[in-house]
């Protein structure tokens, strides 16, 4: 009997997702002690303390979405997605402005982000729709996304209105459903793409301008990107040493708690301290890769595909902008960025996505 219960726990734990949990939370401890180092000594350094109690919350989010019922979630879906619709909506009439742009809502003495809560969801609401049997609704389905981008444009959030249609043109094309719908749109795209300049803000454009010629703009619009690759490249392959870093300590790397985060573990650890977190980052779009191969559910295969393309673009764009091969966005860097809501949104993805692994290991 007891030989019995004992193979019954054995194959329990097996059953459980470890890697997505452990990777989770080495993202989550070097971005804490990153931020802490970036904020040290500076008027920012209460953001440790937010940062701390963010990735708290994300845990219990994480925990929480791992632990609801399968049925519940995909109830679920339709209802939060236009809730957030109606969000993206509410933040251009009552959000806060922060450098020029109307992204956040305030819930007490906490400011979040509705367009990144909205990426995770809209992940979730395509999957749901593309699996469902009947594909007719998918065309309302599409223009409801075109709305959404079209609010997150009006922010203005340009890195996030990219990212929105881009989840939704990848799943389109990849399904295999409506291959009408996605070339009318590739082709629309490729003939109006050239008129979006005339919508841009001054400094999105400037951003473009900065990142072809970085070095004519040191002091301009490149000043960050080109004082984040001297930080990074100060710090060799092993480093300066933590809370060490002589660009970081004198602040000359603007935003390094946020966008520029990766100049500081670039210089205070080097080049095997970049190479780590690229390395932790490349173990979870593994792990959705293995998801997506054992799913027998159309909607967790098209889950696992759109989530592991949001953490890449996330983290090639963002390291790709320190290191002056993309322009500047505000991509975030997930879990080691400061900021309530990238932490908060991507625990939410890794809580669904160790869920479906786990499902699909009892299958």
């Amino acid at each position: 009997m007891s030989l019995l219960k004992s193979n019954d726990s054995r194959e329990r734990i097996k059953q459980i997702e470890f890697i997505v949990f452990i990777v989770y939370l080495l993202l989550m401890i070097i971005g804490f002690f990153s931020v802490k180092s970036a904020t040290l000594n500076t008027p920012r350094e209460s953001i440790v303390l937010k940062q701390l109690i963010f990735s708290s919350i994300g845990l219990i989010l994480y925990f929480f979405m791992v632990f609801l019922p399968e049925r519940t979630l995909k109830t679920l879906i339709p209802w939060v997605f236009y809730f957030f619709i109606f969000l993206l909506g509410f933040v251009l009439i009552k959000g806060n402005v922060i450098y020029g742009a109307k992204r956040w809502i305030s819930v007490g003495p906490f400011s979040l982000q509705p367009s990144e809560f909205y990426k995770v969801i809209e992940i979730l609401f395509l999957s749901y729709a593309l699996s469902s049997k009947t594909n007719k609704s998918y065309y309302i389905v599409s223009l409801l996304i075109l709305f959404s981008s079209i609010l997150i444009f009006k922010e203005p959030d340009l890195g996030t209105t990219l990212i929105v249609l881009s989840l939704w043109f990848i799943i389109t094309f990849i399904s295999g459903k409506h291959e009408r719908l996605w070339k009318i749109t590739f082709f629309s795209g490729l003939t109006i793409s050239p008129f979006s300049l005339l919508f841009m803000k001054s400094y999105q454009l400037a951003r473009i301008t900065g990142f072809l010629n970085p070095n004519k703009n040191a002091s301009g619009i490149s000043y960050n990107t080109v004082q984040s690759m001297r930080a990074i490249g100060s710090g060799g392959l092993f480093g300066n040493g933590y809370m060490n870093g002589y660009m970081n300590l004198g602040n000359y790397v603007p935003e390094d708690h946020s966008d520029f985060i990766i100049s500081v573990i670039g210089e205070e650890l080097g080049f095997i301290g970049i190479f780590i977190v690229i390395l932790l980052y490349s173990l979870l779009i593994w792990r959705m890769y293995i998801g997506y191969k054992k799913s027998n559910d159309d909607f967790w295969k098209y889950f696992y595909i759109l989530s592991a393309f949001l953490i890449f673009f996330h983290v090639f764009e963002n390291i790709g902008m320190n290191m002056g091969i993309m322009p500047v966005t505000g991509i975030p860097l997930p879990f080691l960025t400061a900021g309530g809501s990238p932490m908060l949104s991507f625990s939410i993805l890794l809580g669904i996505a160790t869920k479906g692994l786990m499902i699909n290991k009892n299958t």
